[in-house]
């Protein structure tokens, strides 16, 4: 794997994924995007890993964007190609089966706040700074800014962020909802990896499940999303995590999951 992305297991059933450019302040480039994805296949195929925490190297970025260098002279099939690769990277990484989480210290702008918008938590420290400034370049946002940015905020919230090129501080993305958490710097990955402990403690197919309906139902009619969230709870039901959890709860014991 490349040394622009790690990929490490601090403990059991967490791994962290490193974007690890510091000294570009993490911009991210096309050795970084295959690297990522290559990471997600592994993490993926990993059974031991069932949650994944994303952060940037060194105190003062997430990922800064991409790197701004490889757009200059106008190459147009070069800069189309990166940016479907870019896109393809955040679909999946949305779709990814585990639980995802952003821990943001720094600069989140552009691709890499794109990038955070597709975990399914968000924590940040106060020195975050988050934003989709590339109307400052003459450009849009290209990787599912835009469009998840404003499911997450709300039209109104995200056209401020886009329209003024304002770089939102982490506490006010904890004030509107969009982060979980709020920390100070030096706190972050402790914060990061306490939200992640909890997640281990659910039934694995519980998380999957669960996960896709926050992302699937969002976008549904609402009595198709009913009817979705009942078909899994009635799976759920009938598998043997379900009725582990309910005999443990009524004999007073710790479940002991498998995730069948």
């Amino acid at each position: 794997m490349s040394s622009t992305i790690l990929l490490e297991n601090p403990e059991a059933g967490i791994a962290v994924l490193t974007l690890n450019r510091p000294d570009k302040l993490n911009a991210l480039s096309w050795e970084m995007l295959n690297a990522f994805q290559a990471a997600l296949d592994t993490a993926e195929s990993n059974a031991d890993v069932r949650v994944l925490i994303l952060r940037g190297a060194g105190d003062r970025a997430f990922a800064a964007g991409a790197d701004i260098a490889g757009y200059e002279g106008r190459r147009e099939r070069e800069f189309m190609d990166f940016q479907f690769a870019g896109r393809r990277l955040n679909d999946r990484l949305e779709a990814f089966p585990k639980p995802t989480i952003a821990a943001v210290n720094g600069f989140a702008l552009g691709g890499g706040f794109e990038i955070v918008l597709c975990c399914d938590l968000i924590v940040v420290a106060t020195t975050a700074r988050l934003g989709l400034p590339e109307g400052l370049l003459g450009l849009s946002p290209g990787g599912g800014g835009t469009q998840r940015l404003m499911r997450s905020l709300g039209r109104h919230a995200t056209a401020e962020l886009l329209l003024t090129a304002w770089r939102m501080k982490g506490e006010r993305a904890y004030q509107l909802g969009l982060a979980a958490a709020l920390c100070e710097p030096e706190e972050l990955m402790s914060t990061a990896l306490e939200k992640a402990r909890a997640m281990l403690k659910v039934a694995p197919k519980a998380l999957t499940e669960m996960k896709r309906l926050v992302r699937l139902g969002a976008d549904a009619a609402l009595p198709t999303a009913l009817a979705f969230e009942q078909e899994v709870l009635f799976r759920l039901y009938c598998s043997e995590d379900g009725q582990e959890g309910i005999d443990a709860f009524l004999e007073k014991r710790s479940p002991q999951f498998k995730g069948a």
